[in-house]
């Protein structure tokens, strides 16, 4: 966080004379600026639309304290518009004096053409006078026309440093908590605003103390609250375990586990890198968002998922300034994993004519961002159709590894069976072999709603005990079709293409070659009574 206002001291140094500081805290950006200024001899001013323009003066308070004082510096600068035109016209006898003017929301006041252009006749005008006007916005959003006459500072979130003073204001004075529960709390409120984490601190406050535990929940929970309000990043609960909760992909949980070292304080010691991420690919319904979730639980970390529909919104820059929001608050938040569900359909490789470049943008500030981020956001990104995800995507810089999730096999497909039916306190199976061969072709989403549906069959067939058995599982099989079936062009194809360009996520080699022809062969070759002894 001190890095940018360092940045933001040298430009005023240098007579940067227009500088855009995008950030939606206001008050903690005016009162850092203003301390720069008062430190740096600067008069500080800001204006908006409610109280015009107003000039703080530094005062000494009774208690020993400085305080500042505002009055209207000028009555006529009622809109942009006239502040701009008394700003242009000049004051002689501050024409020596070196000044910061902040204007607040002055992106709304983009599709004034005059207003852009009295903006660069001030930057002609204040480089000579060691004076600064800079333009605070919740994001950023400039007009073409400006772009070389504008330096843009984004501001990041606070950190850890500025949350800890924020939390230290929260406890006052001679109240003290333990070291290691107070680096807690901090982490439970990282990605907050200073105004978020203040209100977090004093719930927690009132509500248990910031001496219990139990106040490190009511952060995280307010925290997800206002990471929900967003509308792009939703923040998951999640206690999927990733050996209960996922059938197979040993290949996968194998790696998963040996990189959840890299979060380990002697691995950091050692110089080990936490892991970037990863690209999951497969056919859909074998348990690539599960896969996902369980990550998050294995590794103790928070899960958020990008909404990658969300972030495209109709206003020209809007969606430019979600990604970079997303990321932001993502790593604010880092160690996190950050979960990007069917990649694919919000990043197509198709041309940019149709939307102005708006998906191409955003698709290089993604990728831009993840071959360089060195906060410790893992990405899990998933995909179903290959055909549509951009080369540049692939290559290895941006995921550590991309794994590829087949149709589960016999073994796994058991596996799954066994996982689905603890989950639902039926364990009275113990023969998976007809089973397994029915569930030919299934994927773990198809064998999750065989189980339901033969739990419904089990309590209408005795609602006093009911009991899964057998003959309500197969019986269950044979009323679906499974999409590898219906979809066999292209799962074939998309084996296909995984079979040379990702790693196979299971162990297990072997894999069924879908052959629909044969099968249907086989069922007809039998005769009545083995098709009856079949069934049961």
């Amino acid at each position: 966080m001190e890095k940018s206002f360092e940045d933001l001291e040298y430009m005023l140094d240098a007579n940067y004379p227009l500088i855009y500081l995008a950030s939606p805290e206001y008050g903690r950006i005016i009162q850092k600026v203003r301390s720069i200024a008062y430190r740096k001899g600067y008069e500080f001013n800001t204006w908006d639309l409610v109280d015009g323009l107003q000039n703080h003066k530094q005062k000494s308070g009774s208690n020993g304290l400085d305080k500042v004082e505002k009055h209207q510096s000028h009555e006529e600068a009622e809109n942009p518009d006239s502040l701009l035109e008394f700003l242009l016209k000049g004051n002689k006898e501050k024409e020596n004096t070196k000044e910061i003017f902040i204007i607040e929301d002055a992106h709304k006041q983009f599709s004034d053409e005059k207003f852009i252009v009295q903006l660069r006749k001030i930057t002609q005008y204040f480089k000579v006078l060691n004076k600064h006007l800079l333009l605070l916005s919740p994001f950023f959003k400039l007009p073409i026309e400006l772009e070389k006459y504008v330096t843009v500072i984004n501001m990041p979130l606070p950190d850890k440093a500025d949350l800890e003073k924020r939390l230290g204001v929260v406890l006052g004075r001679g109240n003290a908590i333990n070291e290691d529960l107070k680096k807690l709390l901090l982490d439970a409120a990282a990605g907050l605003t200073d105004t978020e984490a203040d209100l977090a601190f004093r719930l927690a406050k009132e509500k248990v103390g910031l001496d219990k535990r139990e106040a490190i929940k009511i952060i995280a929970s307010e925290k997800s609250q206002i990471i929900r309000k967003s509308g792009i990043l939703d923040y998951y609960q999640t206690n999927e375990n990733l050996d209960s909760s996922v059938g197979g992909l040993d290949n996968l949980k194998k790696w998963l586990k040996l990189r959840s070292k890299a979060f380990e304080r002697k691995a950091k010691d050692f110089g080990l890198k936490e892991p970037k991420g990863m690209l999951l690919l497969g056919v859909p319904g074998t348990g690539k968002s599960l896969t996902a979730k369980s990550i998050a639980s294995e590794w103790n970390q928070p899960l958020l998922k990008l909404d990658i529909g969300k972030v495209f919104q109709a206003e020209v820059g809007s969606s430019e300034n979600n990604i970079r929001m997303a990321i932001q608050t993502a790593e604010a938040i880092a160690p996190c994993v950050l979960w990007i569900d069917e990649i694919e359909k919000g990043l197509s490789s198709g041309g940019g004519e149709k939307d102005g470049g708006t998906n191409s943008r955003v698709f290089s500030t993604i990728l831009t961002w993840m071959q360089e981020k060195t906060k410790p956001v893992f990405v899990v990104a998933t995909a179903n159709n290959i055909s549509n995800l951009p080369p540049e995507l692939l290559r290895k810089g941006r995921f550590d590894e991309i794994f590829f999730i087949d149709l589960p096999t016999k073994m796994e497909r058991e596996n799954i069976f066994k996982i689905h039916l603890k989950k639902n306190g039926q364990n009275g199976i113990t023969d998976f072999e007809k089973l397994v061969e029915k569930s030919k072709y299934f994927n773990g989403a198809e064998i999750e709603e065989v189980v339901k549906e033969a739990m419904f069959n089990a309590y209408i067939e005795n609602n006093e005990s009911p009991q899964i058995k057998l003959l309500h599982l197969i019986n269950a099989c044979e009323v679906i079709v499974p999409l590898a079936v219906t979809m066999k062009t292209k799962i074939d194809g998309l084996r296909e293409w995984a079979s040379t360009r990702a790693r196979p996520a299971s162990a297990d080699n072997e894999i069924e070659k879908i052959d629909i022809e044969k099968d249907e062969k086989e069922r007809k070759d039998l005769t009545k009574r083995e098709k009856e002894e079949d069934i049961f």
